[in-house]
């Protein structure tokens, strides 16, 4: 009876010893994605942990250090896990992000599918296919897989030093027009 009831109270203990104090995951809001600090940290809400309050919460980045590392912060309204360090809700750090439903194309939800994108890039590689795609919001694009490297752009220039070439839909020049073709 009296190692229960010490089991009891040690249980209580334990108990109140965590009061405060939130471990694992919670879903989070990006508030602001511009660090006064510059290191990479977002203004959140953890509505389950602090209400409507925001907090500055720390990157868990996958390579960091002075001058070099991994740098993608999330927009504003994008959704983020959130952890405490050692449980406490004073040091939030945002451990990774999460689409909601709808957010990802279903062509790019295939498992040999991985993409990186952004407002104004996209890089796309399909594994099943073997290729890469990079391509800007105006149309730009650079595709390479097995067969080919392939440009498309509404100017393509290559330089090499001080040599150069530049394709257009009306000329082929190189050096700066030592050599002219034009496209009638």
């Amino acid at each position: 009876m009296e190692s229960t009831r010490n089991a009891v109270i040690e249980t209580e203990r334990m108990f109140h010893a965590l009061d405060g104090q939130f471990f694992g995951k919670y879903r989070g809001l990006v508030v602001d994605n511009t660090d006064p600090t510059h290191r990479g940290r977002l203004q959140v809400k953890v509505p389950a942990v602090m209400g409507e309050e925001t907090l500055w919460a720390e990157p868990c980045a996958p390579y960091a250090g002075d001058g070099v590392g991994f740098f993608a912060l999330p927009p504003a309204n994008a959704g983020v896990w959130v952890e405490f360090e050692a449980g406490d809700p004073r040091y939030p750090i945002w451990s990774g992000c999460f689409w909601a439903c709808g957010q990802i194309d279903a062509a790019d939800a295939a498992p040999s599918i991985k993409f990186f994108k952004t407002d104004s890039f996209t890089i796309r590689i399909d594994d099943e296919q073997g290729e890469m795609v990079i391509e800007t919001k105006t149309g730009s694009r650079i595709t390479v897989n097995g067969t080919e490297v392939k440009l498309e752009a509404a100017q393509v220039s290559q330089v090499a030093q001080t040599a150069k070439t530049e394709l257009t839909p009306a000329s082929f020049s190189v050096n700066n027009g030592a050599l002219a073709v034009a496209v009638i």
